[in-house]
C-alpha cells in the first residue's frame, strides 16, 4: 500500500514538473499555435474556421493598404496643386512653375519604379497613376495656356516622360504602368493636336511611341499594346496627307514626306529584324501595319509630291532601293532557310510594291514601259527556272503594268469587247515591245514542269495567258479593220466588225485548246472554255442584230467548227504534270 501510495506521488510530481515547464515556454512564446490562435489540439470555434479567418484578414488588409495608397495619392496631387498656385499667382514665374512640376511628376516615376523594384506592384501603379496625372496635363497647359512650350518641345516633353515611364515599366515588367502612361501619352497627343495643330510634331512623337510598344511587345509579349499606338499613328499619318495637300499648305511638303517615308521604313525594319534576325514568322500584326504603312506613307508620299509638286527623285530612289532590299532579303536570306514560307512571300510583295512605285516615279513613260517589260520577262523566266510562283505572279504584274501604261491593255479591250469603231489611243512602237513581252512571257509556261502546281502558279498562268489573249485579239481586230477600212476606202460596218469578233473569240478558243492538248497547261484550257461560251454570247449579242445573212453564213460556220474542235482538243489534253 504504502509502495503505491509513493509510485502516485511520484507521477504527480512528474505532471507538476511538466505542468511548469508548459507554462515557462507558452511565457516566453515557444508554444506552437494552430492559425485559429487556440493550443494544440483544442476543438476550433464551430462559428469560425481557419479559411474565413484568412479570408477577412486579407480583405481588411487590402482595403487598409487601398485607403492607405488613396491617402498617399491624395497628399501628392495636393502638393501638384501647390505648386500649381503658386506659379498662378505669380510667386513663381511660369517657366520655374512648369520645370517644377515637371521634375515633381518625375520624382514620384522614379519612386514608382523603386516600388516596382522592391516588388510592390500596387504601390507602383498608385504612383504611376499620380505621376500620369501630374505630367501630362501639365505639358498641355504649358503648351495651350502658359505658352511656355511650343509644338516641338511639347512633343519632345511627352516623349521624354513615356520614355522613362516604358523604360520603368520594361526593367520591372510592370505591364499595368505601361498602359497608364500609353494611353495617357495617346490621349495628351489628340489634345494637343485639336487645340494647337502641330501634327508634325505630334506624329512623330507618336511614331517613336509605336516603335517603342512594338519592342515592349516583342521583348515582353505584350501584345496589345502596340495596337491602340499604330492605330492614331495611321489616323494622324492620314490628317498630315491632308493638311499638306491643302490650299494653304501647313506644313512643309519635304518634312511631310520625309516623315511619311519614316513610317514606313521604321516599321518595316522592324518587322525585317523580328523575322530574320530573330527567326520568328511574320504576325498578324505586322502584315496589317505594312499594308497601312504602304497606304498611309508611301502612297501618301506619292499623293503630297503630285499635289505639290515637290522633287520626287528622292522617294523615287529610296523606293526603288527599298524594293530592290526587299527582294534580297527574301531570297539571299529566307529562301536558304525556310524557302516559300509566309516570310518569303511577305518580302517579295513589299518589293513588288516599292519596285513598281520608285520605277513610276523615277522614269517618264517610254522608259517606264520598257522596263515593266524587261523586268515582266527577266522575273517570269527566274520564276520558271526556281519553281518560284511568288515570281511568276511579279512577272504578270509587271507585264501588265507595261500593258496599261502603254494604252495597248485599253485599245485591245475596246476592240476586242466594246466598240471596234470607237477612236483610241494608238500605242504605236511600245505597243509592240507590249506585244512581245507578252508573248514571250506565255511560252516560258511550258519550259519546266512542277511536282504540284500551286493556286499562286495557276493565277499567274491565267493572268499571262489571259492578257496575251486579250491583246493579240485586239490587236488582230484593229489590224484587220484598219486594213479592210484601206482597200474598201471607208470603214467597216458594224455587222462586218461583230463577224471579225466572233471569228477571233472562235480561233483565240482553238488556239488555246490545241496549246493545252500540247502543252498540258490546264489553264489554257479553260480560257478555251470560257472562249467558246464567249463565242457564242457574241453570236446572240451582236451578229444576229447587226450581220445579214452572208455574215451570219459565215458565223455561224466558224462557231460551228470552234464548237467541235475545242472539245475534241481537249479530251485529248495529258495529265498536267506528266512528262513528254
Amino acid at each position: 500500500m504504502a509502495d503505491r501510495l509513493s509510485a502516485l506521488e511520484q507521477q504527480l510530481l512528474d505532471l507538476q514538473r511538466k505542468l511548469e515547464r508548459l507554462e515557462k515556454r507558452m511565457d516566453a512564446g515557444g508554444l506552437p499555435a494552430d492559425r485559429t490562435g487556440t493550443l494544440p489540439g483544442t476543438p476550433a470555434s464551430p462559428t469560425q474556421t481557419p479559411g474565413e479567418d484568412k479570408e477577412l484578414g486579407a480583405i481588411a488588409f487590402n482595403f487598409t493598404s487601398f485607403l492607405t495608397l488613396s491617402g498617399r495619392s491624395l497628399i501628392i496631387l495636393g502638393g501638384a496643386y501647390l505648386i500649381r498656385a503658386l506659379t498662378e499667382s505669380g510667386m513663381l514665374p511660369a517657366p520655374a512653375g512648369v520645370a517644377l512640376g515637371l521634375a515633381y511628376a518625375v520624382l514620384w516615376i522614379l519612386a514608382a519604379g523603386r516600388a516596382a523594384g522592391k516588388g510592390l506592384k500596387g504601390d507602383a501603379t498608385f504612383h504611376v497613376v499620380v505621376a500620369t496625372a501630374i505630367a501630362f496635363p501639365l505639358i498641355f497647359e504649358a503648351t495651350v495656356h502658359f505658352h511656355f512650350l511650343g509644338p516641338e518641345s511639347s512633343a519632345t516633353a511627352l516623349a521624354l516622360l513615356s520614355a522613362l515611364s516604358l523604360t520603368i515599366a520594361w526593367r520591372f515588367s510592370h505591364q499595368i504602368m505601361a498602359w497608364i502612361t500609353t494611353v495617357a501619352a495617346l490621349i495628351t497627343a489628340v489634345v494637343l493636336i485639336a487645340n494647337t495643330g502641330a501634327v508634325l510634331s505630334i506624329e512623330a512623337f507618336l511614331l517613336v511611341l509605336g516603335l517603342s510598344t512594338l519592342w515592349l511587345g516583342y521583348d515582353r509579349q505584350w501584345a496589345l499594346l502596340r495596337w491602340p499606338v499604330a492605330l492614331e499613328v495611321d489616323f494622324v499619318a492620314v490628317g498630315l496627307v491632308l493638311r499638306a495637300i491643302a490650299p494653304e499648305r501647313q506644313d512643309p511638303p519635304a518634312m511631310v514626306i520625309g516623315l511619311l517615308m519614316a513610317l514606313v521604313g521604321s516599321y518595316i525594319a522592324s518587322f525585317a529584324v523580328r523575322t530574320l534576325v530573330r527567326g520568328r514568322d511574320i504576325l498578324p500584326f505586322e502584315i496589317f501595319q505594312t499594308a497601312a504603312s504602304l497606304l498611309l506613307g508611301l502612297g501618301g508620299s506619292v499623293v503630297v509630291v503630285r499635289a505639290t509638286h515637290a522633287a520626287a527623285e528622292p522617294l523615287g530612289v529610296i523606293s526603288l532601293a527599298l524594293g530592290l532590299g526587299s527582294y534580297a532579303v527574301a531570297y539571299a536570306f529566307i529562301s536558304r532557310t525556310r524557302a516559300k514560307n509566309v516570310n518569303f512571300y511577305f518580302y517579295t510583295a513589299l518589293a513588288l510594291v516599292f519596285t513598281l512605285a520608285g520605277l513610276s516615279i523615277l522614269l517618264g513613260e517610254t522608259l517606264l514601259i520598257l522596263s515593266f517589260c524587261a523586268l515582266a520577262v527577266i522575273v517570269t523566266l527566274l520564276g520558271r527556272r526556281f519553281n518560284h510562283p511568288a515570281l511568276l505572279l511579279h512577272g504578270f504584274t509587271y507585264l501588265l503594268g507595261a500593258a496599261w501604261v502603254s494604252g495597248l491593255l485599253k485599245d485591245s479591250a475596246s476592240f476586242f469587247l466594246g466598240d471596234a469603231a470607237a477612236n483610241v489611243r494608238e500605242s504605236g512602237r511600245i505597243g509592240w515591245v507590249v506585244l512581245l513581252a507578252s508573248v514571250g512571257c506565255a511560252l516560258t509556261l511550258n519550259r519546266k514542269r512542277e511536282s504540284q502546281v500551286v493556286l499562286m502558279t495557276r493565277v499567274a498562268r491565267l493572268g499571262q495567258v489571259g492578257l496575251l489573249v486579250l491583246l493579240l485579239g485586239g490587236t488582230s481586230i484593229y489590224l484587220v479593220v484598219v486594213l479592210i477600212t484601206h482597200l474598201l476606202g471607208h470603214p467597216l460596218e458594224q455587222g462586218g466588225i461583230a463577224t471579225l469578233r466572233t471569228a477571233v473569240f472562235a480561233c483565240s478558243a482553238v488556239a488555246l485548246a490545241a496549246s493545252a492538248r500540247r502543252w498540258a497547261i490546264h489553264e489554257m484550257g479553260w480560257l478555251a472554255w470560257v472562249l467558246l461560251g464567249g463565242t457564242g454570247l457574241e453570236v446572240l449579242v451582236e451578229d444576229l442584230r447587226y450581220s445579214g445573212p452572208s455574215l451570219l453564213f459565215i458565223a455561224f460556220a466558224i462557231i460551228g467548227i470552234a464548237f467541235i474542235l475545242v472539245p475534241r482538243l481537249l479530251s485529248k489534253t495529258r495529265p498536267e504534270n506528266r512528262p513528254e
